[in-house]
Order: C-alpha cells, then sequence, then structure tokens
C-alpha cells in the first residue's frame, strides 16, 4: 500500500513539474513575448528605462504588433501619436522629417517611445506609475488630477481607481501586471 502511495505521490510531482515546464514555455513564447528585447536593450540603455517595464508597455499597446494603429491614430508598437514622435525625434535625431510610416519600423518605434516613457519617468521624479498614466492620458491630465487631490504625487497602481478616466484606470493595472510577469518569467 505504502509503495502504490509513494509510486502515485511521484507521478503526481512529476505531472505538476511538467505542467509548469509546459506553462512557462507557453507563456514565454506566445503570452509574454521578449522578441524585442534585445533591441531594447541595446538601442535604448541611455534612457535607464527597465526593458521589462517597455516589454509591458508594448504588450499593452499593441500585443507586439509593429502594424498596429489606434483609433485615436497612436502607431505601431508602442502606439505612439505623430506629434509626440515628433517632439522626442527633435531630442534624439533619429530620423529628419519624421513620418507616420516611420513609426511602423520597430526600432524607430522602441527609441521613440522608449525616449518618450523616460522622459516622462524624470518628469515625475522617477515614479513611473505616474509616467505610465501621462503615457496613456497625457501630462496634462496627470497634473490635472494631482493639483485637484484625485490621485497622489506618489501615487502607484494600488490607486489605480482613483483615477477618473476608466481607459487609464485599466491601462496602468495591464501595463503593471505584465511587468509583474516579465520580472516573474525572464
Amino acid at each position: 500500500m505504502k509503495n502504490k502511495i509513494l509510486k502515485f505521490s511521484i507521478i503526481a510531482i512529476i505531472i505538476v513539474i511538467f505542467i509548469v515546464i509546459l506553462s512557462s514555455i507557453f507563456l514565454k513564447n506566445f503570452i509574454y513575448k521578449n522578441e524585442y528585447l534585445d533591441m531594447i536593450e541595446s538601442k535604448t540603455k541611455d534612457y535607464y528605462v527597465d526593458p521589462y517595464l517597455v516589454l509591458s508597455v508594448i504588450k499593452a499597446e499593441s500585443n507586439f504588433d509593429k502594424d498596429a494603429t489606434s483609433h485615436k491614430e497612436a502607431y505601431g508598437l508602442m502606439q505612439l501619436l505623430h506629434s509626440t514622435a515628433k517632439e522626442v525625434n527633435e531630442e534624439v535625431a533619429l530620423a529628419n522629417d519624421l513620418q507616420v510610416s516611420d513609426l511602423y519600423n520597430e526600432e524607430v518605434n522602441i527609441i521613440l517611445g522608449t525616449k518618450y516613457i523616460s522622459n516622462l519617468i524624470k518628469y515625475y521624479n522617477g515614479n513611473y506609475h505616474l509616467a505610465l498614466c501621462a503615457y496613456n492620458a497625457g501630462c496634462g491630465n496627470v497634473d490635472k488630477w494631482i493639483e485637484q487631490g484625485i490621485i497622489d504625487k506618489d501615487f502607484t497602481h494600488k490607486e489605480a481607481e482613483k483615477i477618473p478616466y476608466n481607459e487609464t484606470k485599466n491601462y496602468i493595472k495591464r501595463v503593471i501586471n505584465n511587468y509583474k510577469m516579465y520580472k516573474i518569467l525572464y
């Protein structure tokens, strides 16, 4: 009887380990991709943004579709507005005359998007939660929410329910959940 219980226990443990390994492989290859990680690390190292945070934004914004276009006319992997991309491009001098079509180029989009996140993180004194809110809703809205006491200048994702825009509330939750999973998986 003890041998049967021991054999069953060993088989159950092997099955659980097998399921965990398969789940990890599935998550890494299909849900939480890292296909742009090398590019993010090499092209944006001077921007001091965690590459997994950038991957998390890409996942939330376009789900890795480099040809994505939103109904608000945001383009590419990181869903950049052309006007925002042009402003950031003035700092990094990536292209002479940045066109919308350039934003579908993965490298251009990632460099400009990461630089923009870096700028937002600096603007909000290192608070990447506020930076992510501003990435989605704009600095004007986030500044107004802080000014009106809706959110605190020390805001974290745990206070997301205070955000008055449902889109931004859901966005911050999605990005932070993605970020946590990237940190676990990689």
